[in-house]
């Protein structure tokens, strides 16, 4: 061997020498590196959270921001394409020009200026220039006169060159105007022909560019977050010029789709989160987004960076323990401190399990939940969880096979594929389905678990469950204690490929649904006494007499049990659910319906119904456009979604206001169709392949206060409701 083998032999064996006699430093450091590998992942799982959350709100905020646009632009564009033909008709009426043009201006706020430019020389008696033209004041009164001195020669202006020698609508790129207040405007105009199909000249309708800095500047969810409009040769519209929007102005240029999310880096060294798409219609121009990627992750970096000083300091307290242990602890004060280490972590185990389960009891008006575990162990295997999603209560109670720490993973395994399945499902049996597929992967141990999984309409009671070999649950009603008879399934962890079937109930108002684990009726105080099902009926039942609430009942319950066992040791996880449900009347002080058919172009019917309706309640305007924006927006999906393409159905929409709350409800005879199910909407599609009604249920959800969707009678029903306490 030679001298260089030898050191490193030797090197070698000191290590191990050295680990051997200090276990415990090896210990502390794997769990020092496993802790920061953990809190690695951690970071790196939130930094991935906040990524997708800020993309969907950006989503959310752009495709709002892209309605308004498009909305207020298709206005301009239907009024102008429209009166082009009305003017065609009447070109023998010059001198009723000046009133058209007067009457658009005053029809229509969002026109800063209106009229009719005709060729050069059509109406000699008139002049070679011949343009009626009115404008806004500087005091909101509408100026009406003739542009028709020779030094305005409007033909060789974009608006009307175009227009005339492509014969199509245009948009102009923004210019200073040269009537009336000085302004930045930009100009749709469309081509004006006589009955011989001949281009006599062209309508005009001028936007200022103050009225979509408006609306680039509407409430923000990021604060440094930065917006712009830009034409399809890249000039301003709206927002503020700056070296960060020319830099990223470049890479738009550089984009042939021009829809894309990208992050960059600006010279100022600055780390931005940039949005852009087109806005679409009959418009070249481009929506820009910009963000400031300290703000959006700033705080997250924050965190890890206060969290890395603990670290370190908790690393030089294991040193010193460790080397205060080797030089004066014997093996006895070695055993005790491991068996308090253990004790510790079982205790902040049992911590983290109790955090698992709902922090907060729900108290609503329609319903009330409360819920307890006991576990016979540090930890236990039980579990329970609901949440209200929807207008839906989703709720599930469990019982893991065998105790302590595996069971306790298991169940925080199960508890967190609920959450996650649970989230965008409405089916309590495809729910099942899911946990146990998951579940049944990697089971080597071959534990599983008894399961009642539960999802509650609470505008109707209707009640959809599923068991899993669980106990059946109690039903307290009108002072009767009734078992719910369950179809039984096999256990969650037991074969991969059962199936789960849904069983429906419906719950009277005032009734109370009572959900446990066999560690209630299985609770004994000797050899095979057990508390029993009869007795918890017992004991619900003069609950149900003193018209108790869901914590009183558990806390009777728990009594009973603890009096009936006396001094013998828990044997088992008690865990109790209970759900007292109290619908709410809905009277109404104003109502109305309309009936429309599954055609996009029945919108306007809705709209002006909304508005109708919204003028009765004598409603704040901005409140009014946000809701007649949502309720547009779940109409259209059902049209696109609802009734299959060509196919003829009718949509009812009913409103109705106690001046508390506003409830509007549509309903269609069409395929079932839950719009709360639907997907995100694809926001990197032009906006010429994007469905109308794209933003979907994403912006009925930010404007609404609770949605709710039921199938009742081969119907869908969806039921949107604003809180005007609030507004």
């Amino acid at each position: 061997m030679d001298r260089k083998e030898a050191t490193q032999d030797s090197w070698w064996n000191r290590l191990r020498n050295f680990l051997k006699g200090n276990t415990s430093l090896t210990v502390i450091i794997s769990a020092v590196l496993l802790l920061e590998l953990m809190m690695g992942l951690m970071f790196y799982q939130a930094q991935n959270f906040i990524q997708r959350t800020m993309e969907r709100m950006v989503g959310v905020e752009m495709n709002a921001i892209y309605l308004c646009i498009r909305n207020k632009l298709a206005n301009a564009e239907v009024t102008v394409d429209n009166m082009s033909w009305v003017v065609g008709e009447a070109l023998d009426e010059p001198d009723w020009m000046l009133e058209l043009s007067h009457q658009m201006v005053k029809n229509n706020p969002i026109f800063w200026g209106s009229g009719v430019v005709f060729e050069p020389n059509y109406y000699p008696s008139k002049g070679k220039f011949f343009v009626p033209y009115s404008v806004r004041g500087g005091t909101d009164s509408i100026v009406s006169l003739r542009v028709d001195r020779e030094k305005s020669d409007f033909t060789q202006k974009e608006y009307y060159r175009i227009p005339v020698e492509q014969g199509i609508s245009h948009w102009s790129e923004p210019y200073e105007n040269a009537v009336g207040p000085k302004s930045i405007i930009t100009t749709y105009s469309t081509p004006v022909r006589d009955k011989a199909n001949r281009i006599v000249g062209v309508i005009v309708a001028d936007i200022s560019t103050d009225l979509l800095e408006e609306v680039m500047n509407e409430e923000k969810i990021y604060k440094s977050t930065q917006r712009f409009l830009v034409t399809g040769n890249y000039h301003l519209l709206a927002g503020q010029d700056n070296p960060i929007f020319r830099e990223i102005l470049e890479l738009v240029k550089a984009d042939k789709d021009k829809s894309e999310y990208l992050t960059m880096t600006t010279n100022d060294g600055k780390k931005h989160h940039v949005f852009y798409t087109l806005v679409g219609g009959k418009t070249d121009w481009i929506l820009i987004n910009i963000l400031d990627d300290n703000e959006v992750f700033g705080r997250l970096r924050m965190m890890r960076s206060m969290l890395m000083l603990p670290l370190v300091l908790g690393l030089l307290f294991a040193w010193f323990i460790v080397w205060r242990s080797s030089r004066n602890l014997k093996r006895f004060h070695k055993v005790n401190a491991e068996k308090e280490r253990i004790d510790s972590e079982l205790h902040v185990a049992s911590q983290i399990q109790q955090n698992m389960l709902p922090k907060q009891f729900v108290r609503r008006d329609d319903v009330d939940i409360h819920g307890s575990l006991v576990p016979a162990r540090e930890v236990g295997g039980d579990l329970f969880d609901y949440y209200i999603r929807d207008e839906k209560l989703f709720f599930c109670i469990g019982d893991v096979s065998g105790k302590g720490a595996p069971s306790a993973m298991v169940m925080g395994v199960v508890h967190s594929l609920f959450r996650a399945f649970s989230a965008h499902e409405n089916n309590p049996a495809h729910i099942m389905q899911s946990v146990n597929e998951a579940s049944c992967k990697g089971n080597d141990s071959n534990i599983f678990v008894t399961m009642f999984i539960g999802v509650l309409d609470l505008p109707t009671g209707n009640l959809r469950y599923c068991d899993a070999g669980h106990d059946s649950p109690l039903i307290i009603e009108n002072g009767n204690v009734r078992m719910e008879e369950c179809v039984p399934h096999l256990p969650i962890g037991v074969f991969e490929d059962t199936k789960y079937d849904i069983q429906e109930t419906v719950l009277a108002p005032n009734s109370t649904l009572f959900l446990y684990t066999d560690g209630l009726t299985e609770a004994k105080k000797g050899y095979k006494q057990y508390f029993g099902i009869e007795r918890v009926k017992e004991v619900l039942g003069k609950c149900a007499e003193k018209d108790l609430t869901p914590s009183q009942i558990l806390e009777i319950v728990t009594e009973e049990v603890h009096q009936y066992v006396g001094d013998a040791e828990q044997s088992d996880d008690l865990t109790m659910l209970a759900i007292h449900y109290t619908p709410q009347q809905f009277e109404s002080k104003l109502a109305d319906t309309l009936s429309i058919k599954n055609d996009v172009h029945d919108v306007l019917k809705l709209n002006q119904f909304q508005k109708a309706f919204y003028a009765q309640m004598d409603m704040d305007k901005s409140l009014a456009r946000q809701l007649q924006l949502a309720v547009e927006e779940a109409v259209v999906n059902v049209i696109d979604y609802a009734y299959p393409i060509g196919t003829d159905g009718d949509i009812t929409i009913n409103m109705m206001s106690d001046d508390k709350y506003l409830k509007i409800i549509i309903i269609d005879s069409g395929v079932v169709f839950d719009p709360t199910l639907k997907g995100k909407t694809d926001t990197t599609l032009s906006a010429e392949d994007r469905q109308i009604g794209g933003l979907g249920i994403h912006l009925v959800r930010e404007l609404m206060d609770s949605i709710n969707y039921e199938r009742e009678g081969g119907k869908n029903v969806l039921t949107l409701i604003k809180n005007l306490k609030n507004h």
